[in-house]
């Protein structure tokens, strides 16, 4: 176990961080620094890091959250209560003002208002993470900013001996399959290795079909979902009936996936955000792919 741990961390270890700290001090991809200190009235504008304050025991330091167009955000039954300023996107900066917020921390697509945050000399941090990496590092930044390290703590350490038990799981029963997960329908597009998505199908050990195409999402032509041929397709992202992946696209039916019944959706909110929630996804998929393998693994014996 101790072998695996290790193999882990040098695994993740191979990522760059979104947030760092260098000395006493914060810094984000875009240049943003803080000092290393307890915040205690923070806006929070990307549903993976109110997610995870929630998960570390730091939610009594939201003031405000600003969401996208009816986004759920775990704990639903606590967040749904929150304050909630608008859209993470475009919002009515004078919202943020009267939070007097003493740190807002930004999902990267609300650049515009980083500009304005530091003409009135607000701290602001742009969350990113682009990897399970990413994640864990910036759990544990968020528990210095908040004075819940002891919490971070745990909840990284947690989560690194459930992922190397995993890991042996893997190792000892593999899934040996080929799929992708779905990002839309109409075109048909999957995500990359070097999504989150694609990041919990290579710890997966899955063969991921978009492997190769050009794009961070590439289409899929029917063509090449056919030679593929996978044995499964999850939808996300986009897609929210999972009867429309195998509607708008019939050819779907002729691939071991659509003759399996092999095509579902995988909630988004778990798979597509930086939140530790992420992790509870790649045990869930991999516990909904077992009997997927254990059947192609009994046809190839006979």
């Amino acid at each position: 176990m101790k072998k695996l741990a290790l193999l882990l961390f040098v695994m993740f270890s191979s990522f760059v961080y979104s947030l760092t700290i260098d000395g006493n001090i914060i810094k984000d991809e875009v240049g943003n620094e803080i000092p290393i200190k307890s915040y205690n009235r923070i806006v929070v504008l990307d549903p993976g890091v109110v997610e995870t304050f929630y998960m570390i025991g730091a939610e009594s330091k939201i003031v405000a959250i600003g969401t996208g167009h009816k986004t759920k955000i775990y704990p639903e039954d606590k967040t749904s209560a929150l304050k909630n300023i608008g859209h993470m996107v475009n919002l009515d900066f004078e919202n943020i003002l009267e939070c007097h917020p003493d740190l807002v921390i930004l999902n990267p697509m609300g650049s515009k208002t980083k500009n304005k945050l530091q003409e009135f000399k607000i701290p602001v941090l742009v969350n990113s993470a682009r990897s399970f990496e990413n994640i864990l590092n910036n759990t544990e930044i968020y528990g210095k900013l908040t004075g819940s390290e002891e919490n971070a703590s745990k909840l990284i350490n947690d989560t690194k001996e459930k992922l190397a038990v995993l890991k042996e799981k893997i190792k000892a029963e593999p899934l040996d399959l080929k799929g992708t997960i779905l990002y839309s329908t109409s075109p048909l597009m999957g995500f990359k290795s070097t999504s989150l998505p694609g990041e919990i199908l290579n710890f997966l050990e899955i063969t991921n079909i978009t492997e190769g195409l050009i794009g961070e999402k590439p289409i899929l032509s029917q063509e090449y979902v056919l030679k593929e041929n996978p044995d499964f397709l999850a939808g996300a992202m986009m897609i929210k009936n999972g009867d429309n992946i195998l509607k708008d696209n019939p050819v779907l039916k002729q691939t071991d996936a659509g003759k399996n019944e092999n095509v579902f959706l995988i909630d988004s909110t778990k798979t597509l955000r930086g939140s530790p929630r992420i992790f509870q996804a790649l045990e869930e998929l991999y516990i909904q792919l077992k009997p997927i393998s254990d059947k192609k693994h009994r046809k190839n014996a006979l």
